[in-house]
């Protein structure tokens, strides 16, 4: 017997009333999915629901369709139907998932590893016995070979194609981190702090005259601003990071029983013996040393490394040091949240000149639209290109943008509603480092890498300028975040699982 779930017997394809109970568990979790699907409410955006079975025999799959299609005919609706079939026979990879998968399941607790590991490879055997692949090509199916190396699509268009076949591609179980943060600091902001603090030491903020805020036009930010001096700290330190943190990240990988390979994507192989040897020493080269050998920015190693930033001046300043050796990808998409009309202004002052419009942002920060711009809704949209540039990499990325942005890919990674992402904190000056768990999900750390102005304010919770009440969403130049509950000055972690198995 065992403490866990269910023994291997309990899928063994002769054991009648095991296979008796399985089907009515599946066919039970299948109308449920469906009725969660009926109850989808005018005006909301597409539905997807996933039906994790082991639908790997034709009969179930048939059974599969008759239910769906009885549901349809008797409660109306659409519902389309496509399979999902994974197929992995590389013996490492294999190997791989069954220590996670015996680490991590309900079913084996309890159980030694080796006990586990046998009890998951007969049922293994139990599931090959009756195993059929789909090979109807009258049905939509997306077949996935070793995790995500090899696709198979039949009959797969629109939306499928659009998003679900990249989404699909993008996936592999390689440890690697992804680093956000905010363009650094600008000239711009720097003299708003230093023009807000002189106000506040005053006690005079009231005697800025809302006129005057908004029809100066250096009041405006403008997406031109190039970094200033703490912001131009804030790009030193963050080159050292990713430095410090890239040399780390070779060195860990070649202690893993498995990753993905370096130069997966690519024909062409890359040399990781010599890349290995810049970290060492031992392919240091005397002949070359120069006066400035011993400079703090001396050649940062080869090391693999995406680094994506928007087209902002500030952000590609930010991206960009003078010995980084790869290239600086620069993505549109990542521009900040469009305000249209109202670009350049924070949200103070866009409160004071449009109060009913500022209504609308505060009961729906999510969907409602800037005049002439976005929402945070097509920011989404506009993002999904370049979130499976991310994922699917097998190195470290570094993404420099803007507080919108990287609250949207916050609320992905982090598996939080994306409707509430516009409450996300981005401090400034800091790196989020999401890290893949095992298992599933992603642990997220953040580095304090500076400080922001010459003078702060006493503290995190200080507005500047004063706000009568708390703004709907975050402004893309707001100076400080607000601390989370446990969250120190300098380095805290959280975990955020993307799934609940």
């Amino acid at each position: 017997s065992t403490s866990g779930g269910a023994s291997a017997s309990f899928f063994d394809p002769k054991n009648e009333d095991a296979s008796k109970l399985r089907e009515e568990v599946a066919m039970f979790a299948l109308n449920e999915l469906l009725g969660w699907l009926n109850k989808k409410e005018a005006g909301d955006a597409e539905q997807v629901a996933i039906f994790d079975a082991t639908n790997s025999t034709k009969a179930r799959r048939d059974a599969v369709l008759r239910v769906i299609s009885n549901h349809q005919l008797h409660k109306g609706g659409q519902v389309g139907v496509m399979f999902l079939e994974s197929v992995c026979d590389d013996q490492e990879l294999l190997e791989e998932n069954f220590k996670q998968k015996v680490a991590h399941s309900p079913d084996f607790a309890g159980m030694s590893r080796e006990d586990a590991i046998a009890d998951l490879r007969e049922r293994v055997k139990k599931y090959e016995a009756a195993y059929e692949t789909i090979e109807d090509d009258d049905l939509s199916y997306i077949k996935v070979y070793n995790l995500s190396s090899k696709l198979l699509a039949n009959q797969i268009y629109g939306r499928l194609s659009k998003s679900i076949v990249p989404a699909l591609m993008m996936w592999h179980v390689g440890s690697r981190p992804i680093w956000f943060c905010r363009a650094g600091q600008t000239t711009s902001e720097e003299s708003r702090i230093q023009t807000a603090i002189s106000s506040l030491s005053l006690n005079s903020a009231e005697s800025v005259s809302k006129e005057s805020a908004v029809s100066n036009e250096f009041s405006r930010f403008t997406r031109g601003d190039t970094l200033g001096k703490k912001g131009l700290e804030f790009r030193d330190n963050l080159s050292r990071f990713v430095r410090d943190k890239g040399v780390q990240f070779m060195s860990d990988r070649s202690n893993k029983d498995y990753e993905p390979r370096l130069h997966a994507g690519t024909s062409v192989k890359l040399d990781t013996d010599s890349i290995r040897k810049l970290f060492d020493g031992s392919d240091t080269d005397s002949s070359n040393d120069d006066d400035d050998s011993d400079s703090e920015d001396d050649l940062i190693p080869s090391f693999p490394c995406k680094v994506m930033c928007s087209t902002m001046p500030r952000a590609i300043d930010t991206a960009t040091w003078p010995y980084f050796l790869f290239q600086v990808e620069q993505y549109s998409n990542l521009n900040p949240l469009d305000k249209g009309d109202f670009s350049g202004l924070e949200l103070e002052e866009i409160m004071s000149i449009h109060p009913q419009w500022y209504s609308e942002l505060e009961s729906d920060p999510y969907k409602t639209r800037f005049p002439g711009g976005e929402s945070y809704h097509d920011l989404v949209n506009r993002l999904e290109s370049c979130l499976i540039d991310m994922e699917q990499q097998v190195s470290p990325v570094l993404v420099v943008s803007h507080v919108s942005v990287i609250q949207c890919l916050l609320a992905y990674f982090r598996n939080t509603p994306v409707q509430k992402c516009t409450s996300i904190e981005v401090p400034l000056h800091t790196v989020i480092e999401m890290s893949p768990m095992k298992g599933a999900g992603w642990y997220e750390t953040h580095y304090a890498l500076g400080n922001v102005a010459e003078e702060g304010p006493p503290s995190d919770d200080d507005q500047l300028p004063p706000s009568p009440r708390p703004s709907p969403i975050w402004g893309d130049h707001s100076l400080h975040g607000r601390k989370l509950p446990g969250v120190s000055s300098h380095t805290s972690d959280f975990s955020f699982s993307k799934n609940s198995n």
